[in-house]
């Protein structure tokens, strides 16, 4: 059994570690907050809701959506 204060410590076959939301927003270089507002929006990686105020990030969701915006110039695909 997995308590979710042992969370963080999760290894999964499939998922990787699951990273909270200031562990994964090291990873990307930007702020907690601006994770939270891409949860809204729906326009950041993949999470996981484990309840109502616990969110984790797996670190494969991180590195394929880093690999989907991955581009070699600005003509490519412009985000924003």
């Amino acid at each position: 059994m997995v308590y979710l204060h042992d969370i963080s410590k999760f290894q999964s076959k499939t998922f990787g570690k699951l990273l909270t939301p200031s562990e994964a927003a090291d990873k990307l270089a930007v702020s907690a907050q601006t994770l939270a507002h891409w949860r809204v929006r729906g326009s950041g990686p993949e999470f996981v809701h484990l309840s109502a105020r616990c969110v984790r990030y797996p670190e494969i969701s991180l590195e394929s959506w880093l690999a989907e915006r991955l581009q070699a110039s600005m003509a490519e695909n412009p985000v924003g």
